[in-house]
């Protein structure tokens, strides 16, 4: 992957100006770097597939993989050594509190993890139809090599829980998902914090020839949280000041939602 153009050329070390150059969605002020190298990967995969003889019945899959990331854009903190403006003062480099200034910088990389997923087909009735299941899991771990710092924006342990039911044209489908509690953040950006949470959603749709009509309910129990990877709400306060938005406010997820749709194909 090569250096973006806000990476390389963003070049204002003021502060109002550092804010907005924000890919990273966390609240910091960033400034580019023209000798950024583009991100070179070495990655070791394979998967293992096991399932019955006809293939109808059970199906496993698992997926580990490894990477190491030569020059892999991150970024760190900026000072008044390097010969920055007021903004990139020696409390930059210490708060772990606040907002922070940064400069897009090369690192060494690893992230390694594994993607395993199940599926069951667990009862056929004529009368009652298909109900089967599915599971799948994900993990990942990303470190700076150079600092032993984790990367920031890695999605932590998650899995989805699937059970669906089809009959005639009517497909059903519960999905339960769960997050485990983000504590593995990236400390040079002050990354915040997530809790662990599990949402319920429920789908239903009903195909008649070319029609299809789709109603669903996700987060089903209206649960509060917030996404792991949604970041810094920076939408209060007076963003136009250094100090005018309070840190430590994630996105708050989608509460109770409901949708509906009508497709027709010709």
């Amino acid at each position: 992957r090569s250096p973006n153009l806000y990476e390389r050329y963003a070049w204002s070390t003021n502060g109002m100006a550092m804010r907005m150059v924000n890919l990273a969605g966390d609240g910091n002020g960033y400034v580019g770097n023209v000798d950024l190298d583009p991100e070179v990967a070495h990655t070791i995969s394979f998967t293992a597939d096991w399932h019955d003889a006809e293939k109808q019945d059970w199906n496993i899959t698992f997926t580990p993989y490894i990477s190491y990331v030569d020059d892999f854009i991150d970024a760190r903190r900026c000072s008044g050594q390097t010969g920055m403006m007021a903004v990139c003062t020696a409390s930059n480099l210490s708060t772990s509190d606040d907002f922070v200034y940064l400069q897009y910088d090369n690192v060494s990389a690893k992230l390694y993890g594994a993607d395993l997923s199940l599926a069951k087909h667990l009862y056929h009735d004529d009368k009652v139809g298909h109900i089967s299941g599915q599971a799948v899991f994900s993990y990942v771990r990303g470190k700076n090599r150079d600092t032993g710092d984790n990367l920031y924006n890695i999605m932590p342990l998650n899995a989805t829980f699937i059970l669906q039911h089809a009959k005639g044209a009517w497909h059903n489908t519960a999905e339960w998902q769960v997050v485990a509690a983000k504590d593995r953040v990236n400390d040079e950006r002050n990354e915040q914090e997530t809790s662990g949470y599990g949402l319920l959603n429920l789908h239903t749709s009903y195909q008649w020839k070319q029609a299809r009509v789709d109603f669903g309910i996700d987060n089903v129990l209206d649960k509060g949280y917030s996404e792991p990877l949604s970041g810094a709400y920076t939408g209060q306060g007076m963003t136009m000041s250094g100090s005018g938005v309070p840190w430590g406010v994630t996105v708050p997820g989608m509460g109770r939602s409901f949708y509906t749709a009508l497709s027709y194909s010709f």
